[in-house]
Protein backbone atom coordinates (compact mmCIF):
# COMPACT_ATOMS: atom_id res chain seq x y z
CA UNK A 1 0.00 0.00 0.00
CA UNK A 2 1.32 3.78 -0.99
CA UNK A 3 2.83 4.95 1.92
CA UNK A 4 1.68 8.58 3.05
CA UNK A 5 2.81 11.55 5.14
CA UNK A 6 0.22 13.88 6.22
CA UNK A 7 -0.07 17.07 6.51
CA UNK A 8 -1.90 18.49 9.52
CA UNK A 9 -2.04 22.42 7.27
CA UNK A 10 -4.34 20.01 4.40
CA UNK A 11 -7.12 18.04 4.40
CA UNK A 12 -7.33 14.71 4.65
CA UNK A 13 -9.21 13.49 1.98
CA UNK A 14 -7.58 10.02 1.44
CA UNK A 15 -9.89 6.94 0.80
CA UNK A 16 -8.81 3.41 0.66
CA UNK A 17 -10.93 0.98 -0.69
CA UNK A 18 -11.14 -2.86 -1.83
CA UNK A 19 -12.03 -4.02 -5.38
CA UNK A 20 -15.03 -6.07 -3.09
CA UNK A 21 -15.71 -2.67 -1.36
CA UNK A 22 -16.39 -1.24 -3.99
CA UNK A 23 -18.57 -3.51 -6.27
CA UNK A 24 -20.46 -4.38 -3.43
CA UNK A 25 -21.66 -0.81 -3.19
CA UNK A 26 -24.44 0.52 -5.38
CA UNK A 27 -22.61 3.72 -6.63
CA UNK A 28 -19.28 1.84 -6.86
CA UNK A 29 -16.48 4.30 -6.18
CA UNK A 30 -18.92 7.37 -7.33
CA UNK A 31 -19.92 9.07 -3.95
CA UNK A 32 -16.15 9.44 -2.69
CA UNK A 33 -15.08 10.23 -6.53
CA UNK A 34 -17.38 13.14 -6.30
CA UNK A 35 -16.55 14.23 -2.99
CA UNK A 36 -13.37 15.44 -4.20
CA UNK A 37 -11.14 12.24 -2.99
CA UNK A 38 -8.01 10.77 -3.62
CA UNK A 39 -8.93 7.24 -4.01
CA UNK A 40 -6.29 4.30 -2.97
CA UNK A 41 -7.26 1.13 -4.40
CA UNK A 42 -6.49 -1.93 -1.42
CA UNK A 43 -4.77 -4.76 -1.76
CA UNK A 44 -5.23 -4.39 -5.48
CA UNK A 45 -1.89 -4.45 -8.35
CA UNK A 46 -2.12 -4.39 -11.78
CA UNK A 47 -0.47 -7.31 -12.86
CA UNK A 48 2.60 -5.51 -14.54
CA UNK A 49 5.87 -6.51 -16.72
CA UNK A 50 8.04 -4.30 -14.41
CA UNK A 51 11.13 -5.46 -16.16
CA UNK A 52 9.91 -4.97 -19.45
CA UNK A 53 9.32 -1.34 -19.16
CA UNK A 54 12.21 -0.86 -16.96
CA UNK A 55 14.31 -2.04 -20.68
CA UNK A 56 13.02 0.25 -22.35
CA UNK A 57 14.81 3.62 -23.38
CA UNK A 58 13.95 7.29 -21.77
CA UNK A 59 16.26 9.12 -23.79
CA UNK A 60 13.55 10.30 -26.71
CA UNK A 61 17.02 12.17 -28.92
CA UNK A 62 17.21 9.37 -31.26
CA UNK A 63 13.64 10.14 -32.50
CA UNK A 64 12.70 12.53 -34.79
CA UNK A 65 12.38 15.96 -32.63
CA UNK A 66 8.77 16.88 -33.99
CA UNK A 67 7.87 13.51 -32.28
CA UNK A 68 9.78 13.86 -28.63
CA UNK A 69 6.80 15.45 -27.08
CA UNK A 70 4.69 12.89 -28.02
CA UNK A 71 6.71 10.13 -26.48
CA UNK A 72 7.02 11.77 -23.16
CA UNK A 73 3.17 11.74 -23.24
CA UNK A 74 2.19 8.75 -25.52
CA UNK A 75 -1.10 7.39 -26.42
CA UNK A 76 -1.28 3.44 -25.18
CA UNK A 77 -2.99 3.01 -28.61
CA UNK A 78 0.40 3.75 -30.23
CA UNK A 79 2.18 0.99 -28.33
CA UNK A 80 -1.25 -1.41 -28.43
CA UNK A 81 -1.37 -0.57 -32.53
CA UNK A 82 2.22 -0.54 -33.85
CA UNK A 83 3.58 -3.63 -35.25
CA UNK A 84 7.31 -4.67 -36.55
CA UNK A 85 6.52 -3.88 -40.44
CA UNK A 86 4.89 -0.42 -39.80
CA UNK A 87 5.98 2.65 -41.16
CA UNK A 88 3.88 5.30 -39.16
CA UNK A 89 6.55 7.28 -37.55
CA UNK A 90 5.20 7.15 -34.17
CA UNK A 91 5.71 3.33 -34.35
CA UNK A 92 8.69 3.42 -35.41
CA UNK A 93 10.02 5.52 -33.01
CA UNK A 94 8.53 3.00 -30.01
CA UNK A 95 10.40 0.40 -31.84
CA UNK A 96 13.44 2.01 -32.76
CA UNK A 97 14.02 4.49 -30.04
CA UNK A 98 12.58 3.47 -26.88
CA UNK A 99 12.78 -0.22 -27.44
CA UNK A 100 15.74 0.08 -29.08
CA UNK A 101 15.30 -2.16 -32.21
CA UNK A 102 14.86 -4.90 -29.86
CA UNK A 103 11.72 -7.20 -31.27
CA UNK A 104 11.62 -9.64 -28.18
CA UNK A 105 11.33 -6.24 -25.74
CA UNK A 106 8.93 -4.23 -27.99
CA UNK A 107 6.83 -7.34 -27.88
CA UNK A 108 6.82 -7.78 -23.86
CA UNK A 109 5.96 -4.25 -23.92
CA UNK A 110 3.20 -4.26 -26.17
CA UNK A 111 1.98 -7.42 -24.51
CA UNK A 112 1.98 -5.43 -20.75
CA UNK A 113 0.53 -2.59 -22.67
CA UNK A 114 -2.52 -4.59 -23.64
CA UNK A 115 -2.95 -6.24 -19.91
CA UNK A 116 -2.97 -3.14 -18.14
CA UNK A 117 -4.81 -1.64 -20.61
CA UNK A 118 -7.69 -3.97 -20.66
CA UNK A 119 -7.55 -4.04 -16.70
CA UNK A 120 -7.71 -0.02 -16.42
CA UNK A 121 -10.84 -0.51 -18.76
CA UNK A 122 -12.23 -3.13 -16.77
CA UNK A 123 -11.94 -1.07 -13.23
CA UNK A 124 -13.32 2.06 -14.96
CA UNK A 125 -16.75 -0.26 -15.42
CA UNK A 126 -16.87 -1.95 -11.87
CA UNK A 127 -15.88 1.53 -9.80
CA UNK A 128 -18.21 4.12 -12.11
CA UNK A 129 -20.69 1.62 -12.68
CA UNK A 130 -23.56 4.72 -13.63
CA UNK A 131 -20.93 7.01 -15.88
CA UNK A 132 -21.01 6.63 -19.15
CA UNK A 133 -17.62 8.20 -21.04
CA UNK A 134 -17.59 9.36 -24.34
CA UNK A 135 -14.28 9.73 -24.92
CA UNK A 136 -10.94 8.44 -23.29
CA UNK A 137 -7.59 9.74 -23.47
CA UNK A 138 -5.02 6.68 -22.98
CA UNK A 139 -1.39 8.56 -21.82
CA UNK A 140 1.71 6.52 -20.87
CA UNK A 141 4.23 8.38 -19.14
CA UNK A 142 7.62 6.41 -20.16
CA UNK A 143 10.20 9.29 -19.63
CA UNK A 144 11.30 10.61 -15.76
CA UNK A 145 9.16 13.18 -14.38
CA UNK A 146 11.10 15.23 -11.73
CA UNK A 147 10.75 18.10 -9.22
CA UNK A 148 7.00 19.57 -11.32
CA UNK A 149 5.17 22.60 -10.04
CA UNK A 150 2.52 22.08 -7.40
CA UNK A 151 -0.59 22.14 -10.05
CA UNK A 152 -4.25 21.58 -10.93
CA UNK A 153 -4.68 20.07 -14.49
CA UNK A 154 -5.27 22.42 -16.73
CA UNK A 155 -6.42 20.56 -20.25
CA UNK A 156 -6.95 23.61 -21.93
CA UNK A 157 -10.93 22.08 -22.66
CA UNK A 158 -13.30 24.51 -21.98
CA UNK A 159 -16.36 21.71 -22.26
CA UNK A 160 -18.62 21.03 -19.10
CA UNK A 161 -17.99 17.71 -18.35
CA UNK A 162 -16.96 15.10 -15.25
CA UNK A 163 -13.64 14.16 -15.47
CA UNK A 164 -12.48 10.44 -13.81
CA UNK A 165 -8.74 9.75 -14.18
CA UNK A 166 -7.02 6.26 -13.01
CA UNK A 167 -3.52 5.93 -12.74
CA UNK A 168 -1.76 3.12 -12.13
CA UNK A 169 2.27 2.55 -10.87
CA UNK A 170 4.07 1.15 -13.92
CA UNK A 171 7.60 1.13 -12.53
CA UNK A 172 9.48 -1.14 -10.50
CA UNK A 173 10.00 1.58 -7.87
CA UNK A 174 7.74 4.24 -6.06
CA UNK A 175 5.83 7.10 -7.81
CA UNK A 176 6.08 10.25 -5.08
CA UNK A 177 3.78 12.85 -5.18
CA UNK A 178 3.11 15.88 -3.40
CA UNK A 179 -0.86 16.82 -2.68
CA UNK A 180 -1.93 19.86 -1.24
CA UNK A 181 -5.31 21.74 -1.41
CA UNK A 182 -8.81 21.08 -3.62
CA UNK A 183 -8.97 24.32 -6.15
CA UNK A 184 -11.97 25.52 -4.74
CA UNK A 185 -11.01 25.94 -1.06
CA UNK A 186 -7.51 27.36 -2.04
CA UNK A 187 -9.49 29.82 -4.43
CA UNK A 188 -11.85 30.62 -1.56
CA UNK A 189 -8.53 31.76 0.63
CA UNK A 190 -7.22 33.69 -2.15
CA UNK A 191 -10.31 35.19 -3.30
CA UNK A 192 -10.48 38.83 -2.20
CA UNK A 193 -6.85 39.38 -2.29
CA UNK A 194 -6.29 38.05 -6.30
CA UNK A 195 -9.87 39.63 -7.17
CA UNK A 196 -10.97 36.34 -8.78
CA UNK A 197 -14.19 37.73 -9.43
CA UNK A 198 -12.54 38.79 -12.60
CA UNK A 199 -13.23 35.30 -13.76
CA UNK A 200 -16.65 35.12 -12.69
CA UNK A 201 -18.36 33.38 -16.31
CA UNK A 202 -15.70 32.50 -17.55
CA UNK A 203 -13.78 29.57 -18.46
CA UNK A 204 -12.45 27.86 -15.18
CA UNK A 205 -9.18 27.29 -16.67
CA UNK A 206 -8.58 30.90 -16.88
CA UNK A 207 -8.55 31.00 -13.40
CA UNK A 208 -6.16 27.76 -13.03
CA UNK A 209 -3.81 29.50 -15.11
CA UNK A 210 -4.14 33.00 -12.87
CA UNK A 211 -3.53 30.63 -9.97
CA UNK A 212 -1.08 28.33 -10.76
CA UNK A 213 1.07 30.79 -13.22
CA UNK A 214 0.78 34.11 -11.01
CA UNK A 215 0.22 33.11 -7.52
CA UNK A 216 1.89 29.84 -7.46
CA UNK A 217 5.30 31.15 -10.05
CA UNK A 218 4.30 27.89 -12.82
CA UNK A 219 6.88 25.71 -13.92
CA UNK A 220 9.49 28.38 -13.61
CA UNK A 221 8.86 28.68 -9.78
CA UNK A 222 8.62 24.71 -9.48
CA UNK A 223 9.44 24.02 -5.65
CA UNK A 224 9.49 27.34 -4.54
CA UNK A 225 6.04 27.71 -3.02
CA UNK A 226 5.12 27.38 0.52
CA UNK A 227 2.03 26.12 0.37
CA UNK A 228 2.05 22.82 2.75
CA UNK A 229 1.68 19.23 1.24
CA UNK A 230 0.82 15.52 2.00
CA UNK A 231 3.54 13.10 0.70
CA UNK A 232 2.76 10.01 -1.18
CA UNK A 233 4.53 7.42 -2.53
CA UNK A 234 2.52 4.97 -5.07
CA UNK A 235 3.69 1.39 -4.75
CA UNK A 236 4.91 -0.41 -8.20
CA UNK A 237 1.43 -1.45 -9.85
CA UNK A 238 -0.44 0.71 -7.50
CA UNK A 239 -3.91 2.14 -8.92
CA UNK A 240 -5.16 5.44 -7.30
CA UNK A 241 -8.11 7.41 -8.63
CA UNK A 242 -8.56 11.33 -8.62
CA UNK A 243 -10.38 14.14 -10.24
CA UNK A 244 -6.86 16.42 -11.18
CA UNK A 245 -8.51 19.72 -11.62
CA UNK A 246 -9.62 19.75 -7.96
CA UNK A 247 -6.44 17.62 -6.14
CA UNK A 248 -3.30 20.16 -6.65
CA UNK A 249 -0.43 17.44 -6.67
CA UNK A 250 3.44 17.60 -8.06
CA UNK A 251 4.99 14.63 -9.18
CA UNK A 252 8.18 15.21 -6.92
CA UNK A 253 9.86 11.54 -8.86
CA UNK A 254 8.37 9.04 -11.24
CA UNK A 255 9.41 7.31 -14.28
CA UNK A 256 7.09 5.08 -16.06
CA UNK A 257 2.67 5.33 -15.23
CA UNK A 258 -0.37 4.93 -16.69
CA UNK A 259 -2.83 7.83 -16.42
CA UNK A 260 -6.22 7.49 -18.15
CA UNK A 261 -8.53 10.51 -18.48
CA UNK A 262 -12.35 9.75 -18.98
CA UNK A 263 -14.68 12.58 -20.02
CA UNK A 264 -18.02 11.53 -18.57
CA UNK A 265 -21.59 12.66 -19.23
CA UNK A 266 -23.13 14.96 -16.33
CA UNK A 267 -26.29 13.27 -16.91
CA UNK A 268 -24.71 10.13 -15.25
CA UNK A 269 -23.29 11.83 -11.67
CA UNK A 270 -24.62 11.30 -8.95
CA UNK A 271 -24.81 14.86 -8.26
CA UNK A 272 -23.95 17.22 -11.18
CA UNK A 273 -23.56 19.92 -9.10
CA UNK A 274 -19.95 18.30 -8.45
CA UNK A 275 -18.79 18.48 -11.53
CA UNK A 276 -15.25 20.76 -11.95
CA UNK A 277 -17.42 23.69 -13.64
CA UNK A 278 -20.00 23.77 -11.74
CA UNK A 279 -17.86 24.02 -8.38
CA UNK A 280 -16.11 27.01 -9.76
CA UNK A 281 -19.29 28.56 -10.72
CA UNK A 282 -20.88 27.99 -7.19
CA UNK A 283 -17.63 29.55 -5.49
CA UNK A 284 -18.16 33.09 -8.03
CA UNK A 285 -21.98 32.98 -6.45
CA UNK A 286 -20.98 32.67 -3.13
CA UNK A 287 -18.85 35.86 -3.27
CA UNK A 288 -20.88 37.59 -5.20
CA UNK A 289 -23.49 37.23 -2.90
CA UNK A 290 -21.58 38.55 0.03
CA UNK A 291 -22.59 42.02 1.18
CA UNK A 292 -20.55 44.86 0.03
CA UNK A 293 -18.45 46.65 3.07
CA UNK A 294 -18.58 50.48 3.61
Amino acid sequence: MATIIKHPGVEDYFVERTLDEITAAPNGLIPDYEANRLILLKNYRVDVDFDAFAQMSQNTAGADKNLRKTLKKLSANHIMAATPESKDPIHRAIIDVLCKKDPALFQRVQTGMLSAHKEVMRLFKSCFPQYEYFRVIPSVRLTQTLFENLHWDNHQIDDDFQQVRIFVNLDHRPRIWNVCHNFVSYAREVYKDHHLEQFAGRDPNEMNDYICGKILGGTSGACTDTLPRHVVAFDPGEVWFGESRMISHQIYYGERAMVYMFFVKPEGMLDRGRRFNAQVESLHKSFAREPAHA
